[in-house]
Protein backbone atom coordinates (compact mmCIF):
# COMPACT_ATOMS: atom_id res chain seq x y z
CA UNK A 1 0.00 0.00 0.00
CA UNK A 2 1.53 3.66 -1.16
CA UNK A 3 1.99 5.70 1.32
CA UNK A 4 -1.10 8.30 0.76
CA UNK A 5 -3.38 5.53 0.90
CA UNK A 6 -1.45 4.87 4.36
CA UNK A 7 -2.83 7.87 5.50
CA UNK A 8 -5.52 7.50 4.50
CA UNK A 9 -6.31 4.83 6.52
CA UNK A 10 -5.18 6.49 9.69
CA UNK A 11 -7.60 8.91 8.98
CA UNK A 12 -10.25 6.77 8.86
CA UNK A 13 -9.46 4.91 11.44
CA UNK A 14 -9.03 8.11 13.81
CA UNK A 15 -12.78 9.05 12.25
CA UNK A 16 -14.08 5.92 13.63
CA UNK A 17 -12.79 6.16 16.61
CA UNK A 18 -14.29 10.05 17.47
CA UNK A 19 -17.36 9.17 16.47
CA UNK A 20 -17.37 6.31 18.50
CA UNK A 21 -18.64 7.27 21.94
CA UNK A 22 -17.74 3.97 23.32
CA UNK A 23 -14.30 4.90 22.69
CA UNK A 24 -14.34 9.08 23.93
CA UNK A 25 -16.48 8.11 27.30
CA UNK A 26 -13.01 7.37 28.72
CA UNK A 27 -11.31 10.15 27.74
CA UNK A 28 -14.21 12.90 29.23
CA UNK A 29 -13.13 14.06 33.02
CA UNK A 30 -15.83 13.22 35.54
CA UNK A 31 -18.62 15.76 35.06
CA UNK A 32 -17.58 16.88 31.93
CA UNK A 33 -19.63 17.07 28.73
CA UNK A 34 -22.50 15.15 30.46
CA UNK A 35 -25.31 17.65 29.31
CA UNK A 36 -26.09 19.30 26.64
CA UNK A 37 -23.78 22.47 26.08
CA UNK A 38 -22.78 24.44 23.35
CA UNK A 39 -19.89 22.42 22.83
CA UNK A 40 -19.79 18.82 22.03
CA UNK A 41 -16.43 16.70 23.07
CA UNK A 42 -16.45 16.03 19.89
CA UNK A 43 -16.45 19.14 18.44
CA UNK A 44 -13.56 20.15 21.17
CA UNK A 45 -11.65 18.09 19.42
CA UNK A 46 -11.95 19.24 15.70
CA UNK A 47 -11.08 22.25 16.86
CA UNK A 48 -7.56 21.35 18.30
CA UNK A 49 -6.81 19.45 15.22
CA UNK A 50 -7.66 22.41 12.89
CA UNK A 51 -6.03 24.97 15.24
CA UNK A 52 -3.23 27.03 13.98
CA UNK A 53 -0.22 29.12 15.12
CA UNK A 54 -2.82 32.03 14.97
CA UNK A 55 -4.88 33.23 17.64
CA UNK A 56 -7.44 31.75 19.25
CA UNK A 57 -9.86 34.06 17.79
CA UNK A 58 -9.00 33.54 14.49
CA UNK A 59 -9.33 29.78 14.60
CA UNK A 60 -12.88 30.22 15.98
CA UNK A 61 -13.90 32.44 13.02
CA UNK A 62 -12.19 30.12 10.53
CA UNK A 63 -13.16 26.75 11.70
CA UNK A 64 -16.99 28.02 11.82
CA UNK A 65 -16.54 29.57 8.09
CA UNK A 66 -14.12 26.57 6.49
CA UNK A 67 -16.10 23.59 8.05
CA UNK A 68 -19.72 24.49 8.02
CA UNK A 69 -20.47 20.71 7.97
CA UNK A 70 -19.46 20.72 11.65
CA UNK A 71 -21.97 22.84 12.63
CA UNK A 72 -19.14 24.35 15.01
CA UNK A 73 -21.17 27.12 17.89
CA UNK A 74 -20.28 31.09 18.10
CA UNK A 75 -18.58 30.72 21.34
CA UNK A 76 -15.98 32.95 23.16
CA UNK A 77 -12.40 31.80 23.24
CA UNK A 78 -12.88 31.29 27.07
CA UNK A 79 -15.83 28.95 26.06
CA UNK A 80 -13.13 27.20 24.11
CA UNK A 81 -10.69 27.14 26.63
CA UNK A 82 -13.12 25.93 29.38
CA UNK A 83 -14.46 22.95 27.53
CA UNK A 84 -10.55 21.46 26.32
CA UNK A 85 -9.58 21.03 29.76
CA UNK A 86 -12.47 18.12 30.13
CA UNK A 87 -10.86 15.82 27.73
CA UNK A 88 -7.88 13.72 29.31
CA UNK A 89 -4.58 13.90 27.62
CA UNK A 90 -4.93 10.07 26.99
CA UNK A 91 -7.03 10.69 24.28
CA UNK A 92 -4.15 11.84 21.81
CA UNK A 93 -1.61 8.99 23.25
CA UNK A 94 -4.66 6.67 21.88
CA UNK A 95 -4.56 8.18 18.84
CA UNK A 96 -1.22 8.35 18.09
CA UNK A 97 -0.93 4.91 18.75
CA UNK A 98 -4.08 3.74 16.73
CA UNK A 99 -2.19 5.76 13.79
CA UNK A 100 0.87 3.70 14.44
CA UNK A 101 -0.67 0.64 14.11
CA UNK A 102 -2.63 1.13 10.85
CA UNK A 103 0.64 2.27 9.63
CA UNK A 104 2.22 -0.72 10.20
CA UNK A 105 -0.46 -3.22 10.06
CA UNK A 106 -0.84 -1.40 6.16
CA UNK A 107 2.60 -0.93 4.90
CA UNK A 108 3.71 -3.36 2.02
CA UNK A 109 7.73 -2.76 2.48
CA UNK A 110 9.57 -1.46 4.84
CA UNK A 111 12.83 0.50 4.14
CA UNK A 112 16.26 -1.60 4.64
CA UNK A 113 19.84 -0.68 5.26
CA UNK A 114 22.33 -3.42 4.76
CA UNK A 115 18.85 -5.31 4.87
CA UNK A 116 18.15 -4.09 8.40
CA UNK A 117 14.97 -1.68 9.81
CA UNK A 118 16.77 1.03 11.73
CA UNK A 119 15.58 2.33 14.77
CA UNK A 120 17.24 5.24 17.16
CA UNK A 121 16.23 6.04 20.53
CA UNK A 122 16.91 9.22 22.11
CA UNK A 123 15.55 11.81 24.56
CA UNK A 124 15.27 15.95 25.32
CA UNK A 125 14.81 18.43 28.19
CA UNK A 126 11.40 20.14 27.78
CA UNK A 127 10.53 23.40 29.63
CA UNK A 128 7.00 23.74 29.90
CA UNK A 129 4.40 26.33 30.85
CA UNK A 130 4.26 27.38 34.11
CA UNK A 131 1.25 26.65 35.53
CA UNK A 132 -0.16 24.52 38.63
CA UNK A 133 -0.89 21.40 37.21
CA UNK A 134 2.65 21.26 35.07
CA UNK A 135 4.42 21.68 38.66
CA UNK A 136 2.33 18.90 40.43
CA UNK A 137 3.19 16.63 37.29
CA UNK A 138 6.35 17.61 36.39
CA UNK A 139 8.12 19.30 39.32
CA UNK A 140 8.57 22.99 40.19
CA UNK A 141 12.34 24.00 39.46
CA UNK A 142 13.91 27.64 40.35
CA UNK A 143 17.12 29.64 39.34
CA UNK A 144 18.26 32.63 41.86
CA UNK A 145 19.82 35.69 40.65
CA UNK A 146 20.78 38.91 42.17
CA UNK A 147 17.50 40.12 42.28
CA UNK A 148 14.78 37.30 41.98
CA UNK A 149 14.05 34.03 42.04
CA UNK A 150 12.46 32.43 38.47
CA UNK A 151 10.24 29.17 39.02
CA UNK A 152 9.53 27.47 35.92
CA UNK A 153 9.27 23.59 35.02
CA UNK A 154 10.73 21.07 32.81
CA UNK A 155 10.09 17.92 31.28
CA UNK A 156 12.07 14.47 30.07
CA UNK A 157 10.73 13.50 26.59
CA UNK A 158 11.37 10.53 24.80
CA UNK A 159 10.74 8.79 21.43
CA UNK A 160 11.75 5.60 19.37
CA UNK A 161 12.07 6.99 15.51
CA UNK A 162 11.75 4.78 12.07
CA UNK A 163 14.93 6.46 10.87
CA UNK A 164 14.16 4.07 7.32
CA UNK A 165 10.58 4.51 7.02
CA UNK A 166 10.62 8.09 8.78
CA UNK A 167 8.38 7.39 11.35
CA UNK A 168 7.96 8.27 14.92
CA UNK A 169 6.75 4.53 17.01
CA UNK A 170 6.67 5.72 20.50
CA UNK A 171 6.70 8.81 22.42
CA UNK A 172 6.63 9.68 25.99
CA UNK A 173 6.74 12.62 28.32
CA UNK A 174 7.91 12.37 32.18
CA UNK A 175 8.96 14.25 34.70
CA UNK A 176 12.60 15.92 34.43
CA UNK A 177 14.68 14.00 36.56
CA UNK A 178 13.06 10.66 35.07
CA UNK A 179 15.76 7.88 33.58
CA UNK A 180 16.16 8.41 29.74
CA UNK A 181 16.60 4.79 30.20
CA UNK A 182 13.35 3.64 31.69
CA UNK A 183 11.91 5.33 28.85
CA UNK A 184 14.08 3.53 26.17
CA UNK A 185 12.79 0.42 27.92
CA UNK A 186 9.20 1.25 27.47
CA UNK A 187 10.03 2.22 23.59
CA UNK A 188 11.65 -1.35 23.26
CA UNK A 189 8.75 -3.11 24.74
CA UNK A 190 7.01 -1.71 21.99
CA UNK A 191 8.74 -2.71 19.22
CA UNK A 192 8.10 -5.71 20.79
CA UNK A 193 4.38 -5.52 21.15
CA UNK A 194 4.15 -4.38 17.53
CA UNK A 195 6.36 -6.93 16.27
CA UNK A 196 8.36 -4.92 14.32
CA UNK A 197 11.41 -5.56 15.84
CA UNK A 198 12.75 -8.12 14.47
CA UNK A 199 15.64 -7.87 11.96
CA UNK A 200 16.31 -4.11 13.50
CA UNK A 201 18.97 -2.26 14.37
CA UNK A 202 18.36 0.29 17.64
CA UNK A 203 20.58 3.42 17.89
CA UNK A 204 21.22 4.90 21.45
CA UNK A 205 23.13 8.04 21.70
CA UNK A 206 25.83 8.24 24.64
CA UNK A 207 24.42 8.01 28.05
CA UNK A 208 21.97 5.24 27.70
CA UNK A 209 24.43 2.35 27.99
CA UNK A 210 24.09 0.36 31.45
CA UNK A 211 24.74 -3.31 31.58
CA UNK A 212 20.80 -3.54 32.85
CA UNK A 213 19.79 -1.88 29.30
CA UNK A 214 22.33 -4.04 27.33
CA UNK A 215 21.12 -6.67 28.64
CA UNK A 216 18.09 -6.45 27.86
CA UNK A 217 18.51 -5.83 24.03
CA UNK A 218 20.46 -9.03 24.01
CA UNK A 219 17.85 -11.35 26.23
CA UNK A 220 15.01 -9.94 24.04
CA UNK A 221 16.76 -9.83 20.67
CA UNK A 222 17.31 -6.34 19.81
CA UNK A 223 20.10 -5.71 18.06
CA UNK A 224 21.84 -2.32 19.47
CA UNK A 225 24.85 0.01 19.21
CA UNK A 226 25.11 2.32 22.14
CA UNK A 227 27.39 5.64 21.69
CA UNK A 228 29.52 5.18 25.06
CA UNK A 229 30.79 7.92 27.35
CA UNK A 230 34.98 8.14 27.34
CA UNK A 231 35.28 7.83 31.19
CA UNK A 232 33.74 4.29 31.40
CA UNK A 233 36.20 1.67 32.14
CA UNK A 234 34.79 -0.32 29.08
CA UNK A 235 36.06 2.34 27.00
CA UNK A 236 39.13 2.66 28.81
CA UNK A 237 40.20 -1.07 27.46
CA UNK A 238 39.29 -0.78 24.18
CA UNK A 239 41.86 -0.98 21.30
CA UNK A 240 40.16 -1.09 18.05
CA UNK A 241 37.67 -4.03 18.12
CA UNK A 242 37.47 -5.46 21.40
CA UNK A 243 34.85 -7.72 23.37
CA UNK A 244 34.11 -8.37 26.79
CA UNK A 245 32.50 -10.60 29.34
CA UNK A 246 29.43 -9.38 30.96
CA UNK A 247 29.64 -11.51 34.15
CA UNK A 248 26.35 -13.46 34.79
CA UNK A 249 25.04 -13.37 38.31
CA UNK A 250 23.49 -17.27 39.30
CA UNK A 251 21.62 -15.80 42.09
CA UNK A 252 19.42 -12.96 39.92
CA UNK A 253 19.17 -15.79 36.76
CA UNK A 254 22.07 -13.61 34.53
CA UNK A 255 24.12 -15.23 32.34
CA UNK A 256 27.24 -14.26 30.77
CA UNK A 257 26.98 -11.96 27.53
CA UNK A 258 29.99 -10.20 25.53
CA UNK A 259 29.99 -7.24 24.86
CA UNK A 260 31.47 -5.64 21.44
CA UNK A 261 33.06 -2.06 22.06
CA UNK A 262 34.49 -0.73 18.82
CA UNK A 263 36.74 2.78 18.49
CA UNK A 264 35.72 4.73 16.06
CA UNK A 265 37.74 7.43 14.30
CA UNK A 266 35.85 10.75 13.57
CA UNK A 267 36.95 13.20 10.08
CA UNK A 268 38.35 15.54 12.81
CA UNK A 269 40.43 12.94 14.32
CA UNK A 270 38.39 12.53 17.30
CA UNK A 271 37.66 9.25 18.46
CA UNK A 272 33.68 7.23 19.59
CA UNK A 273 33.04 4.44 21.08
CA UNK A 274 30.34 1.84 20.05
CA UNK A 275 29.19 -0.74 22.08
CA UNK A 276 27.26 -3.50 20.23
CA UNK A 277 26.33 -6.89 19.39
CA UNK A 278 25.93 -6.68 16.32
CA UNK A 279 28.39 -8.94 14.59
CA UNK A 280 27.12 -9.36 11.12
CA UNK A 281 30.42 -9.34 8.90
CA UNK A 282 28.71 -8.04 6.15
CA UNK A 283 28.16 -4.57 7.63
CA UNK A 284 30.61 -2.22 6.62
CA UNK A 285 30.96 1.53 8.14
CA UNK A 286 28.48 3.15 5.22
CA UNK A 287 26.53 6.31 6.42
CA UNK A 288 22.76 6.01 6.16
CA UNK A 289 21.34 8.22 3.58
Amino acid sequence: MQTNEICMQVIRAIRAYLHDPNCLSPHRKEKCFVRKRSLSMLQVIQFLFYSSKASMCQNLASIISDFPDIDFPKVSKQAVSKARQGIKPSLFRDLFNLSVDVFYKNVNERKLWNNYHIFAIDGTKLELPNSKSNFEIFGEMFTTTSKERRYFTQALGSMVYDVMDDYIVHASIHPYLSSERSAALAHLQTLEALDIYTNSIVIFDRGYYSEALFRYCVDHGHLCVMRLKESMNIVKKCHGDSRFILKGDPDNDTNDIEVRVIEVTLDDGSKEYLATNLNDPDIKRNPIN
